[in-house]
């Protein structure tokens, strides 16, 4: 049960009774811990109206909590349920559903939870800053349940748009050697890597297993631990090395503390490190920052604008991000793009493909193109949306390269694709070069007869490609 007072809520289980500061619900990973999710998400909304009144006193990390429930708008999350596996010595079968109340773990076949099917619910918050509460082996499902969860956010690239947790590829555990055991026969406490997270366990002599947590690889990047957990610092370095990731976190007493000159900031970085709106807008007299503070606001503004170029979709805000990139001094702003493109969303990349291809760099910008062929064993759309983007790409020399050896090679639908490619450019002007009739001689019967017809009508056709 929850009671909300003017400036806490009081939550009661059983006997038991806690109050929650305003701060703490804001800092705290899992807050209301115990409470439906429904019930949850009412509360967090409640406390962003609660928090306007402490505004200047919020943490930076209490601040873009602040900004997630204040930008969330859950009912434009429609239900959407992903199936996959995970495997150690048996496969185990996992349901993920997410919907306007959050994120739901169906552990179908009782890998973490001691009864089948037990479903285990995360606020989208916790899932936003600190990563899945239980194995999402795929980084491609990471990735679309953050595009759906930032979809949803009321004004697209607010503060907390760009600050979920980190996307990377997992490594590859296999060998099972990544262990450590703490204990004797009696009584031990175990951990273990595997390749989509940690398993924190304990065993005793009469009982076996008595105890399995999951941790994700981000939940332990990013949560501070506690005095006595048993992964202990120098078990924290080995997982670091074996990720390659440094932890983010810090200590509660830091994250909880307000920085320094924060209205300063807040205007600083609310208008894009363009000192002069702050005040033609009016707040001339509340702004008081001096020139080793704006250099360090720009440095990490500029951070923040570059890790946005990897995570948005919308090519308003894209373009947006850059022009203040621009303002604020950068000049790379190409090679900046070509950098995000490669780990953004299947969206993301096909925004920044077209933004670095039409004003920065177009062989870069067909390169990034291509890559989204990656995602064809997903669905046919990203196919045929790069062999239709080719259709105005004749002078391009990666499109170049690429048409010719996808007519060398034995994948047949490429092969075709790149055909109707040729044909476009052929209706497009290129008419007295490719023309038609050698056009029809590119065949994938003739191709993989290996017709001598069709390896005159190849060779003539790349020379023709290659004269642009």
């Amino acid at each position: 049960m929850l009671e909300i007072k003017e400036n806490k809520i009081i939550q009661t289980i059983g006997d038991q009774k806690k109050e929650w500061s305003i701060q703490e619900l804001l800092e705290i990973p899992d807050p209301l811990s115990g409470e439906p999710l429904e019930l949850r998400n009412a509360a967090m909304f409640k406390v962003v109206e609660m928090a306007e009144v402490l505004y200047n006193e919020l943490s930076k990390t209490a601040l873009l909590r602040y900004d997630f429930w204040k930008q969330l708008k859950p009912d434009r999350i429609v239900e959407q349920k992903f199936q996959y596996t995970t495997k150690v010595t048996l496969t185990y079968q996992w349901e993920l559903m997410i919907d306007s109340k959050g994120l739901h773990y169906k552990d179908i076949s009782g890998d973490y939870t001691p009864q089948l099917g037990a479903i285990t619910d995360q606020l989208f918050s916790d899932f936003w800053f600190y990563g899945p509460s239980l194995p999402i082996p795929e980084l491609f499902l990471r990735k679309q349940l953050v595009a759906i969860i930032r979809n949803a956010f009321m004004q697209a690239g607010s503060p907390a748009s760009y600050k979920h947790f980190e996307l990377f590829e997992y490594p590859t555990i296999g060998d099972l050697t990544h262990h450590w055991v703490n204990g004797d026969h009696k009584v031990s406490d175990f951990i273990f890597i595997r390749d989509y997270g940690i398993e924190i366990g304990a065993t005793n002599w009469h009982d076996g297993l008595v105890y399995l947590k999951f941790l994700s690889f981000e939940h332990f990047l990013t949560v501070p631990s506690s005095e006595n957990s048993i992964i202990t610092p120098e078990i924290r370095v080995e997982i670091e090395a074996l990720l390659q990731r440094k932890a983010t976190y810090k200590k509660l007493e830091d994250i909880t503390h307000p920085e320094i000159n924060a209205v300063s900031k807040r205007l600083f970085m609310d208008n894009a490190g363009q000192v002069q709106y702050i005040h033609l807008h009016g707040f001339g007299e509340d702004y008081k920052a001096s020139y080793s503070e704006e250099a360090a606001w720009r440095a990490e503004l500029i951070d923040q604008y570059i890790h946005r170029l990897s995570v948005e979709e919308n090519e308003f805000t894209i373009l947006h991000i850059v022009k203040n990139l621009e303002l604020n001094g950068v000049k790379n702003i190409g090679e900046l793009i070509f950098k995000a493109a490669k780990n953004a969303t299947p969206k993301g990349r096909q925004t920044l493909s077209k933004i670095l291809f039409d004003q920065y760099d177009a062989e870069n910008g067909a390169e990034a193109l291509i890559s989204l062929l990656e995602y064809e064993r997903y669905t046919d759309y990203w196919r045929d949306y790069v062999f239709k983007s080719m259709f105005k790409m004749r002078n391009n020399k990666n499109v170049q390269h690429f048409i010719i050896e996808k007519l060398k090679g034995d994948h047949k639908i490429h092969f075709e694709k790149s055909v109707d490619v040729l044909r476009a450019w052929n209706y497009r002007g290129d008419e007295d070069q490719l023309d038609r009739n050698l056009l029809n001689e590119l065949n994938w019967d003739d191709a993989t007869a290996h017709d001598p017809n069709f390896r005159s009508a190849l060779d003539k056709t790349i020379i023709i490609i290659q004269k642009k």
